[in-house]
């Protein structure tokens, strides 16, 4: 069973989620596409860690009156992939 990750609700759990991410020296987010369309926002990422290594993510986001109401972001780690029909 996959796991579903961690969620973070309220503005308080979310601002400090953000702001210890961007004071991150070790690992950073490279946008690698971003799409909007009226409300909604997707944004294609890669996560690079520290040592090297890196994920791919994208992030589903949506706004109300300039102002972020809802982010669900999903990441693939290298390895997983679905087998392919033989």
């Amino acid at each position: 069973m996959a796991q579903t990750g961690t969620r973070y609700e309220g503005y308080d759990v979310n601002l400090a989620f953000w702001q210890a991410m961007a004071a991150d020296r070790v690992n950073r987010f490279e946008v690698e596409d971003t799409f909007v369309m009226d409300d909604r926002a997707n944004i294609r990422w890669r996560f690079h860690f520290g040592d090297g290594g890196s994920l791919r993510g994208v992030s589903l986001i949506r706004a109300r009156h300039g102002r972020i109401v809802e982010a669900l972001a999903y990441a693939k780690t290298p390895g997983q992939s679905a087998p392919l029909p033989e």
